[in-house]
């Protein structure tokens, strides 16, 4: 590896790979290499993140630096060892050089992009590196293209579910003290092999196999989710836990017929309120909310959520000890161009649009269709099994015949059913109602929060109108400490990071999310070179803060009427 003086007067990386010598930019013209990166960042904004491909001799870092603002954060991948450790130019807070591994760039892509900045990345290829680094360059952009999904998701999930998801958690807290928490059950059937029952299409045939060896599933720990309730009991199998994470009535649909079963029913706070209401068996409580929202119920425990309610599944199996996990119709595909088996597929889904949308390789190596949510299911489930590919206690298996799931290797049922060791006995999960939430307390308590909160929203209001009506054009950087603009922003600034960080703007839900994507994106328009002169201005702030709190007011009213309304319905005698 050597440094090399270009055509044009900067510095070049010669590197010698497979016996060639290669340069890790032009070595004729360098200067074009550096424009086409600044191009790239043109329209960059004051919060933008910048993830960079190679850092090569760095000599683009000076005029890089120059397009940042204070805000910006640059991450820069260089997947060249030796460069890494004998890089010394001096670097900016906000840039940092990291060495290309991929669960390091995985661990930044989840720690530093989230539901309100997805939409606001920069991502850069420098010179060679794609083409030099081909295989770390594709993997790079498969996870920065997984991870903006993700968060985009929880943008879609926000604006779909936002007010089912209030109905639900306030009806479901009369619940929660008649429940078991999840824990009670921790490696309760260790070594008790697991059959976690999904409804894609291939469950048909699993199905096959489940009841023509109906003797050896008793043995097994079958945990189903709503959707296949009905095809187990028709087939003549109990489950031996029902886990129902979605919100929409249409799970109380699947599950109307069989509301009497004596089987324990698994639900989180925003789990359909019909269904919780009216099932008759036991319930099994994880806390996703009020374990981090409510003193004294810190201890409860979550499940792993990676979109479907498989993922839920698979873990609460996995929690129990159980192993192997055998996974049975997780298709996360349209095998045979199904979207579901005949027997997992209800009224509700002729609403629905499945159309595929991308290909993937099922279990035999062929191409079959998908779409880019259940792709993105298929990889949150590998992420979750590579984390416990080290273990000797746990294995998955796939048992499906769609996608190819990694570390699930695909096995027929039958065949491990007739392998499996079934010494150990399962477990039934007998209740222990040691919850004591006070419904009421809680909800009068958000209530107070809500009404708390639309009273400083409508002093912020004022704060900003007051500010906008005097017309003033001022500089807050070059005013005196006890300007009165300079405490009216102050005082806004304190009213919005008091709601921001209260534990209870967590029971917004969906409203939060999407109220502080909807804001990062009014604001968007602040360029990084315009940031010093615009976070300084005078009017410009009480015009955004005008914005964010009409939007805020918007928000809070429509939460409490339907918090209101759910409480009428729900509870005998009024909360509030």
């Amino acid at each position: 590896m050597k440094k090399i003086k270009t055509s044009d007067g900067f510095f070049v990386t010669r590197i010698k790979k497979e016996r060639e010598y290669h340069f890790l930019a032009d070595q004729t013209n360098y200067r074009n290499e550096i424009t086409n990166l600044l191009e790239t960042l043109e329209d960059l904004k004051f919060d933008s993140l910048i993830f960079l491909f190679g850092v090569d001799t760095g000599s683009y870092l000076p005029e890089l630096k120059k397009r940042l603002c204070q805000k910006n954060q640059v991450f820069i991948f260089e997947p060249n060892k030796t460069i890494h450790r004998r890089f010394t130019l001096d670097l900016e807070d906000n840039i940092k050089l990291v060495y290309y591994q991929e669960d390091i760039v995985k661990q930044i892509f989840e720690e530093t992009i989230n539901f309100k900045n997805f939409n606001n990345i920069f991502f850069y290829s420098f010179g060679n590196y794609s083409t030099l680094y081909k295989k770390e360059y594709e993997r790079l952009i498969e996870h920065l293209d997984w991870t903006i999904i993700k968060s985009a998701s929880q943008v879609s999930l926000a604006k779909r579910f936002k007010k089912i998801f209030v109905k639900n958690m306030i009806a479901n807290m009369k619940i929660i003290p008649e429940s078991t928490p999840i824990h009670r059950y921790l490696f309760s059937n260790t070594g008790v092999p697991a059959i976690v029952v999904s409804g894609g299409a291939s469950l048909d045939k699993n199905m096959e196999d489940m009841k023509r060896y109906k003797d050896l599933v008793k043995n097994c720990f079958v945990i189903t989710g709503s959707r296949t309730v009905d095809a187990l009991i028709k087939n003549g199998i109990l489950p031996d836990m029902i886990v129902s994470v979605d919100p929409v009535n249409a799970n109380f649909d699947m599950m109307k017929d069989h509301l009497g079963l004596k089987v324990p029913l698994a639900f989180y706070e925003y789990s359909n309120r019909y269904l919780l209401k009216n099932y008759q068996g036991e319930k099994i409580f994880i806390s996703m909310l009020l374990s981090r929202t409510i003193k004294g119920m810190e201890h409860l425990k979550a499940v792993y959520c990676g979109g479907s309610v498989s993922h839920a599944c698979i873990d609460i199996a996995n929690m129990l000890g159980c192993s192997p996990i055998l996974l049975t119709g997780q298709d996360l595909a349209y095998t045979h161009q199904k979207h579901h088996a005949d027997s997992a597929t209800f009224s509700y889904d002729s609403t629905l649009d499945y159309r595929p949308q991308t290909f993937v390789k099922d279990i035999y190596g062929n191409l079959i269709g998908t779409t880019v949510t259940l792709d993105y299911f298929r990889k949150n489930l590998e992420l979750y099994i590579s984390q416990y590919k080290d273990l000797e206690r746990v294995r998955f298996y796939n048992c499906s015949y769609g996608a190819r799931i990694e570390g699930a290797p695909h096995k027929e049922l039958s065949e491990i059913l007739f392998q499996t060791d079934f010494s150990k006995k399962k477990i039934p999960c007998l209740p222990s109602h040691e919850l004591t939430l006070d419904a009421k307390e809680t909800i009068d308590s958000l209530m107070d929060f809500l009404e708390d909160s639309l009273t400083k929203t409508d002093q912020g209001l004022e704060l900003c109108q007051l500010i906008r009506l005097e017309n003033k054009t001022k500089s807050l950087v070059e005013v005196e400490e006890d300007d009165i603009d300079l405490q009216r922003i102050l005082y806004i600034l304190q009213l919005v990071n008091s709601f921001e960080n209260n534990s209870y703007s967590s029971y917004l839900g969906g409203y939060f999310s999407e109220f502080l994507y909807e804001i990062k994106e009014k604001n968007i328009s602040m360029q990084a070179k315009d940031y010093d002169k615009l976070t300084s201005d005078l009017q410009y702030q009480a015009s955004f803060f005008n914005e964010y709190f009409l939007k805020l007011h918007q928000i809070l009213s429509e939460v409490k009427e339907t918090a209101s309304i759910t409480v009428s319905e729900f509870y005998e005698s009024h909360i509030v």
